[in-house]
């Protein structure tokens, strides 16, 4: 397979997975479909009546900006392909920005959960919905994460591309 094939190949994949992230997140958190917070509900065997959805707007703000920076690295990253310019700058920045969002996502969540439990006596009963809720969004995670690694691959397969060409 030509390296051209491959690249593209692996921004493709990139860019569904976290296209499958970002879905995932938006109907997850912020619509909560009703069959999916009965399902919650019966699936961890909760005995919380379902709490009306008011996502947290700092962990919104920071889901949807790790989004947007991960589009900003891609799109910066196929530039830097199509240009054959040297991607060593872009790759040490994904490189660094994906453990450093997993552990901004990790912090959010559990900061939420915090301003969750202060609220009072029913505070419980939402807390535990949250509790699941946070657990299947980090579960989504990893479709973000796997757009982060097709990204370094992509990155190793352009970086490769353009020593050969030197």
């Amino acid at each position: 397979m030509k390296r051209s094939t491959l690249l593209r190949r692996l921004m493709i994949l990139s860019i569904v997975f976290e296209e499958i992230y970002f879905l995932l997140i938006t109907i997850i958190y912020i619509f909560r479909p009703a069959f999916y917070s009965k399902a919650l509900i019966s699936v961890f065997d909760l005995n919380s009546e379902i709490p009306p959805n008011s996502p947290d707007t700092a962990l919104v703000i920071t889901l949807y900006g790790g989004v947007v920076l991960y589009f900003i690295l891609w799109f910066i990253m196929k530039l830097l392909m199509d240009t054959d310019s040297d991607p060593l700058f872009m790759g040490v920045v994904t490189f660094l920005v994906l453990p450093v969002s997993q552990v901004v996502y990790t912090y959010m969540y559990d900061k939420a959960m915090f301003n969750t439990a202060l609220k009072g006596p029913k505070g419980i009963d939402v807390l535990n919905f949250n509790t699941t809720n946070f657990m299947v969004m980090k579960y989504c995670g990893w479709a973000n994460i796997a757009a982060f690694i097709f990204l370094m691959m992509a990155y190793a397969v352009a970086r490769q591309k353009h020593v050969d060409l030197a």
